[in-house]
């Protein structure tokens, strides 16, 4: 039986808050926000590992929320050109000491350890005949450093330190033509030999803790933010960070900085216990993943009042025969056992196609950034999945079981580069001894509008539009209402009621009525107020600001749109809507690859949103042909989706002013959607607004319908639904002009 009412939304706030260091930025007082720096452009290369140790705040202090920002860029020449999986850990002293055996040399000679050494105590040269002067020439050999560790109690202190010159063993006497006639035996000075003292040193054990984890793009620099306040126990005093990006060729820079917003938690994380942890095989026979995540029994402290616990998974690897592509292209289902009661993990991320970072690649290669994966999308974090057990703690006391679980599978085989399937699976229980507020509504993110990278895809806006926001609930009683309040460049403020029902740690995006502005530059500006009615116990995350640019504003009275599809043209589709989401054009009868398609639309004044959709998440483009998706304003393109590598969607919002002068014409013409179409059909016209005669004739030249419309804003709907299918003409007779278009007529099923 599965409770779904247990479980916490993923608040997991990677965009939360990078808004506060980006475009947003948090009302808060100066000095609120101490930054510790840790990493800085670490290179990682042939996948290795890098550890610090960071001084940061001791626990005398209290921060209300602590943001990793955690940098991947570039060394000289670019970054790996492969999605990777990057990691940030910190490594948590135990008391626990363990020894490792180590070999110390008893000498070596310019850093180095030769298996024995002849040496002189002054210097030595080598000598030769001199063909011009006639001569014995010698030149001095350079000298060697040579330390000495005899000290068994300490054997890695140098006990002496000497400069020695290399022995030479013949003394070469040379006839007047240069010939070697004769030679003496030189004796070195000294003869040393080397040895090893192996000595047990000893160690303090430290447990490794993940507190972030990202899938790095293709060959591009990316930021990505992370909430690590659940982890503040673990981020205090002399903290060792370990980073770990298995690149290989040019590799990664990787810096870390953490930002600690002062102030009482919403809830104090006091104890983090680590779960089941490691890389594991799966549908592997001879050791099924299930020998590694055994059930665990975990005694709950008694002064904890909230608990959680959190997965972190991701897949890797290309099944087996008949090839499933798992565990990296496959929706495995997992699953969470608390007690007996089964929680679900979709680990399946079907977002990755909506990247901000897009097109991903390095220069002369293609990526695969768009593909749909288990929680491995390149440029972006991976995603936790975080479950609430306090209700079960509650009702079982103080032990409480789980365990984890994925649908049985075994590897058979696979094809030409076939990677083992694996999992890589981090997971915690987070135990709190305090929830500090009852009420208190924070204001997460600007979504519209904004200039902020994370949401370029939906930005920017014109005039007219809605903005959005995200309003998390950081109070213990469920969140029913809250006081939005708004503007734009400090002008009057707007206000919207918000109600709904939100548990503690939840989160939801408020669509908010309309907006008034001009072009170029402004400023938005959004607060939340009185959750619940009452007082909001903690002001400082309730506003924040977004600096925005308004759209572009044709001076035209028609766009067109030119598609050429891929190979796959049914998975194309786009849509042209006006700022109260009417839809005015649409296209979504692709049907021949590689075809190019031109459509002319029709505008009055306004706000307008044009977004093509691939239904196979991998734009027009790359492994299936090459297509593109331009407008364009007359014979000037005014945008485009670059090559087609625009993975789910692309999105496009402009304004049209027909006051401006507008320089273009176009004869009158209209276009019909859809077409085919079983009755209910749209015009577009190049007539604006009047009434006109439209009438509906057969092949035959018979009248089948004719009546009077009246044309709005370029627009008119008609509904021949109950006419017979087949092939007919429409006719549009308007102020003395006339223009004809076919239409297919099919059954409605």
């Amino acid at each position: 039986m599965k409770h779904k009412h247990y479980i916490f939304r993923i608040f997991i706030s990677i965009v939360i808050f990078f808004i506060l260091f980006n475009s947003l930025q948090l009302k808060a007082n100066t000095g609120d926000t101490l930054v510790v720096h840790g990493f800085s452009n670490f290179l990682h290369q042939s996948c290795n590992t890098g550890r610090g140790t960071f001084l940061f705040p001791s626990d005398t202090m209290s921060y209300y929320r602590i943001l990793l920002k955690y940098q991947l860029s570039c060394p000289v020449g670019g970054c790996d050109i492969y999605d990777r999986i990057a990691t940030l850990k910190v490594l948590k002293p135990t008391g626990n000491f363990d020894s490792t055996l180590v070999r110390y040399p008893s000498f070596t000679a310019n850093n180095l350890t030769p298996d024995s050494l002849a040496y002189m105590n002054d210097t030595s040269y080598s000598y030769s005949w001199n063909s011009t002067s006639m001569q014995i020439d010698s030149v001095a050999f350079n000298p060697i450093t040579l330390n000495l560790f005899s000290d068994t109690s300490n054997p890695d202190s140098i006990t002496q330190s000497l400069v020695v010159w290399p022995a030479y063993y013949n003394h070469y006497i040379f006839d007047i033509n240069g010939n070697k006639t004769d030679s003496s035996y030189v004796s070195p000075d000294s003869v040393i030999y080397l040895s090893y003292d192996s000595v047990y040193v000893p160690f303090e054990i430290r447990e490794p803790f993940e507190i972030a984890r990202s899938i790095t793009p293709y060959g591009m620099a990316v930021n990505i933010w992370f909430d690590v306040t659940d982890y503040r126990s673990l981020l205090k005093d002399s903290v060792m960070l370990f980073s770990n990006v298995c690149g290989y060729s040019k590799g990664w820079l990787v810096t870390t900085d953490f930002y600690f917003i002062e102030g009482i938690p919403p809830m104090h994380c006091f104890k983090v216990t680590n779960l089941w942890n490691g890389t594991f095989l799966y549908g592997n026979s001879g050791d099924p993943i299930e020998n590694h995540l055994q059930p665990i029994t975990l005694n709950i402290d008694s002064i904890s009042v909230f608990e959680k616990i959190r997965l972190i998974t991701t897949g890797h690897g290309f099944g087996g025969y008949p090839n499933q592509n798992v565990a990296e292209f496959y929706d495995v289902h997992h699953s969470l056992d608390i007690d007996g009661v089964t929680f679900d993990q979709h680990l399946w991320r079907s977002d990755c196609g909506s990247n901000p970072l897009s097109a991903q690649g390095a220069p002369g290669y293609t990526s695969t950034w768009f593909y749909r994966r288990a929680n491995w999308c390149p440029g972006s974090y991976v995603t936790p999945h975080d479950f609430n057990a306090t209700p079960l703690v509650n009702m079982n006391g103080r032990l409480l079981t789980v365990d984890y679980n994925l649908t049985p599978y075994t590897v058979t085989g696979g094809p030409a580069g076939f990677y083992a399937p694996e999992y890589y699976i981090q997971s915690h229980l987070f135990e709190y001894d305090t929830l500090n507020y009852s009420n208190n509504c924070s204001l997460e993110r600007v979504v519209v509008p904004t200039d902020a990278f994370e949401y370029k895809r939906r930005n920017p806006i014109c005039a007219g539009l809605n903005p959005m926001v995200v309003i998390k609930n950081n109070g213990q009683v469920p969140l029913n209402s809250v006081e939005i309040y708004y503007n734009v460049d400090g002008g009057p403020m707007s206000h919207y009621s918000w109600t709904g029902l939100l548990p503690m740690s939840d989160s939801t995006t408020v669509t908010l009525p309309p907006i008034s502005f001009g072009s170029g530059s402004h400023n938005f500006k959004a607060y939340v107020d009185l959750p619940n009615g009452g007082n909001d116990e903690y002001k400082f995350d309730d506003t924040l600001r977004s600096n925005f640019n308004a759209v572009n504003i044709l001076n035209t009275t028609f766009i067109k749109i030119r598609t050429i599809v891929d190979n796959s043209p049914t998975e194309v589709s786009w849509q042209l809507k006006d700022d109260l989401g009417n839809i005015i054009y649409a296209r979504n009868n692709f049907t021949g690859a590689g075809l190019l398609y031109i459509d002319t639309v029709y505008l009055s004044n306004g706000c307008y949103e044009f977004t093509v959709v691939d239904a196979g998440g991998d734009g027009v483009c790359c492994y299936n042909g090459n297509g593109s998706v331009k407008l364009y304003k007359g014979s000037t393109a005014i945008s485009f989706a670059g090559s087609g590598d625009y993975g789910d969607f692309w999105s496009y919002n402009f304004a049209i002013d027909q006051t401006l002068n507008i320089d273009e014409h176009l004869e009158d013409q209209f276009s019909v959607f859809p077409n085919p179409t079983s009755g209910l059909i749209k015009i577009n016209t190049s007539f604006e607004n009047g009434i006109a005669k439209i009438t509906l004739i057969d092949v035959s030249g018979r009248v089948v319908v004719a009546n009077e419309k009246t044309i709005m804003n370029h627009q008119v709907e008609l509904n021949y639904s109950e006419v017979e299918q087949g092939l007919y003409f429409i006719r549009i007779e308007f102020q003395g002009k006339s223009i004809s278009k076919r239409v297919l007529i099919i059954a409605n099923h």
